[in-house]
């Protein structure tokens, strides 16, 4: 009696936490692995994973990052068809044929004692079954209804199979039995092929082919795969084939038929060609990715070498992408990155390569060049191409594109090279005004030098303690009298000197150590405030980059607290670029610092091109003109009559008004006589330590033996600024002149 012992196939299982990767690479190089059982850790199964259900789910979006690194466990089925080796083939085949047909089609496991032993096949039911009915012939000649039933029983196993099972005579390769999925496969009716030869439906070529392999399989004895095979439908179509063979021999042991089971693996190979694209196509756009790009772009250089010719590597970042993302939203964003590519790719020759190397960021290799002609030609191209403007689902959209180009072989060989110094390009024409193109120049390889050498004397200064802060006054009109500092943060550099904040703070943004230093400058400024006079403010300027920080309330809270400084003491300066990034979540944040009692500023207003929504939004304490209005207010009319229109409105909305640069008295006169409430410039004090801001504002350090301070009038200050009363001639005296 047969058992299914006599069907195992030993197959090496995979633990439960295998991952998924490596599963993966098992497939691939495993052709004829179609399941693979997974067992525990003491070799008891515990589900099998399937080839084709495996590989589509790898194809899926994302499927390969998804699962890549994921245990086995996550992909399996945890249900798998275990049967014990001991087990009758027959009363298998009837059990499962009747509960577990799809399990049985797809393969099973065998274990003996609990333990796993190997796999079971329907290919390996055929053939045992096969041999089976043989010896019963003679064995149950007299059975006939068990005969009868094992026929039922074969034709029912060929019939469900989803792949496709043909037999043919070895004699004469007629086609004596074809299943319902072979029909569908070869979009045949069965009537048309049993009794057939490949030859009637197939032409000569093709059909000599089919009877080579089979007299192969044949003669060997063995099975044969035959990895992908194209078979023409009858409609027309091609139907992709994995085909197992195998000879079925009579009693003395002579080959009389001719098994095959085909599975359809066109799905596979789109799932397979599918993964393939992902790995080197950008989704979204379509076109080749960093990967990609780089290989075209070795290859390009290769070519290059070979022929004597010239190359250029374009290096592109979309303009103000990002304010449009923020603005409009992502899905915006990104139809506007596919018709940004759209563009590119109308600006290139055939042959030249477009790629999107990851966010706004996009590069073009442009080989076969006699000169820098063509590379300066396609250069304006593209400026020209993304200046225009860009229609959004009915939102009229102007960004500009900043282009930096690097030559080889004049800039390099080396594929990373250019692509380093392209982008050093790119940073130039941005710098000069975006909306350019630059080519590469030695130059900027030494700025970027010094640039980097910056940065990490900048990581090194907040711990070693060399920043400080300096205040400048707030200068209240009315009042006559100082009413706030502005905290402006200083690097005093060992070898460098003081380090410009022009130079400083933007690096620190852009590699996020503004976060940290904001902090510092928060707890540092208000811990001197807090020993300042009670009418005296404190004024704070925040980065964009903090409120990306959601610690950023905590950062504040902190800060009073540890001083005693109270809430309304302290004034935070925001510019309106807050705003336009992630606005909602950072009015929440402005709202919450609102309700601590802290006053908000909008700082530079007037510069930007959306303001004065932001003052209907959100409840600000003061606005401050930006200082290039104030510098031509007694030359330019206009810039008169903007300064005007800001105090009409700060006035109107209750808003105090400061005007940021006052250098000279003409220009505090003409303030004043606008009704300007605040002012801040050279003229009132530069900025200064925060020694000399006490001494100014009439405070005096004492030694620690001393019971009290001795305090100086602010009057009497020799630090003190000019003092400016209503009478502007008078002060014009104090001042010497002014």
């Amino acid at each position: 009696m047969f058992t299914l012992r006599d069907t195992v196939s030993s197959l090496k299982p995979a633990l439960q936490d295998d991952l998924g990767k490596a599963l993966y690479e098992r497939f691939r190089e495993e052709p004829d692995t179609l399941i693979v059982p997974v067992v525990d850790a003491d070799d008891r199964p515990i589900g099998l994973v399937e080839r084709n259900a495996f590989f589509l789910r790898m194809a899926a979006e994302y499927g390969r990052a998804l699962y890549a690194n994921r245990p086995i466990s996550t992909l399996m089925d945890s249900e798998p068809l275990v049967v014990d080796a001991d087990t009758a083939l027959a009363e298998f085949t009837t059990d499962s044929l009747s509960y577990r047909a799809s399990d049985l089609l797809r393969g099973f496991i065998v274990t003996e004692g609990g333990r796993y032993l190997g796999v079971g096949t329907v290919l390996g039911l055929l053939q045992a079954a096969n041999e089976t009915n043989r010896r019963g012939v003679a064995e149950l000649a007299a059975a006939k209804a068990d005969v009868e039933r094992a026929q039922t029983f074969m034709t029912a196993i060929v019939e469900a199979m989803p792949s496709m099972v043909f037999v043919k005579r070895a004699d004469d390769h007629r086609y004596v039995l074809l299943n319902r999925a072979g029909e569908k496969m070869l979009g045949r009716p069965r009537a048309e092929v049993i009794g057939k030869t490949d030859a009637d439906f197939h032409d000569a070529e093709l059909a000599a082919l089919y009877v080579e392999r089979d007299r192969e399989v044949l003669e060997s004895g063995e099975v044969r795969v035959i990895e992908e095979d194209h078979v023409p439908r009858k409609d027309g179509g091609m139907a992709i084939l994995r085909t197992k063979k195998i000879a079925l021999h009579n009693a003395e042991g002579q080959a009389e038929y001719l098994l095959g089971v085909s599975e359809d693996i066109a799905e596979r190979k789109r799932a397979e060609a599918q993964i393939a694209r992902l790995a080197h196509y950008d989704p979204l756009t379509e076109l080749p990715n960093r990967v990609l790009f780089q290989r075209h772009l070795s290859e390009a250089l290769a070519r290059r070498a070979r022929k004597g010719d010239q190359l250029a590597v374009h290096f592109i970042d979309l303009d103000r992408f990002k304010t449009v993302n923020d603005t409009l939203g992502h899905p915006l964003g990104d139809e506007l990155l596919r018709v940004a590519a759209e563009r590119l790719r109308g600006c290139v020759r055939e042959g030249d390569t477009v790629a999107r190397l990851g966010g706004d960021e996009f590069a073009v290799v442009q080989a076969g060049l006699s000169d820098m002609t063509g590379a300066t030609r396609l250069a304006e191209r593209i400026v020209e191409a993304m200046s225009a403007p860009f229609d959004l689902q009915g939102h009229q959209v102007v960004i500009g594109a900043s282009v930096g180009v690097a030559a080889a072989p004049s800039d390099g060989e080396d594929a990373d090279e250019l692509l380093k110094k392209a982008d050093m390009a790119l940073y130039r024409a941005k710098a000069d005004g975006r909306g350019a193109f630059h080519f590469f120049e030695r130059a900027m390889d030494e700025q970027l030098q010094a640039r980097r050498a910056l940065e990490l004397d900048l990581r090194r200064a907040l711990t070693a303690g060399e920043f400080e802060l300096y205040y400048q006054p707030l200068y209240n009109l009315g009042d006559e009298r100082v009413t706030g500092c502005e905290a402006l943060l200083r690097w005093r550099h060992p070898e460098r000197g003081m380090v410009s904040p022009a130079d400083f703070i933007p690096l620190a943004e852009e590699i996020g150590l503004i976060v940290p230093l904001g902090d510092w400058v928060l707890r540092t400024a208000c811990a001197e405030a807090a020993r300042w006079p009670d009418h005296v403010r404190l004024a704070v300027n925040l980065s964009p980059a903090q409120f990306r920080d959601r610690g950023l309330v905590r950062t504040v809270v902190s800060a009073i607290a540890a001083s005693g400084l109270p809430a309304q003491r302290l004034e935070l300066e925001i510019t309106e670029s807050v705003l336009l990034q992630d606005s909602a979540a950072n009015m929440s944040m402005l709202h919450d610092l609102k309700a601590l009692g802290v006053r908000i500023s909008m700082d530079d207003f007037g510069t930007g091109y959306s303001s004065l929504s932001y003052l209907r939004s959100f409840p600000f304490d003061k606005i401050k003109i930006d200082q290039t209005f104030v510098r031509d207010i007694l030359e330019d009319s206009d810039a008169m009559a903007i300064i005007k229109a800001v105090l009409d409105l700060g006035s109107s909305m209750g808003i105090v008004t400061t005007a940021e640069g006052v250098e000279t008295l003409e220009q505090l006169n003409a303030l004043r006589g606008q009704g300007c409430a605040e002012i801040q410039g050279y003229f009132i004090s530069r900025p200064a330590p925060a020694s000399e801001i006490a001494q100014l504002l009439g405070i005096t350090e004492t030694s620690a033996s001393a019971a009290a301070a001795e305090v100086v009038a602010f009057a009497q200050a020799e630090a003190a600024p000019k003092i400016l009363p209503r009478d502007a001639g008078e002060a014009a005296r104090r001042a010497g002149g002014g």
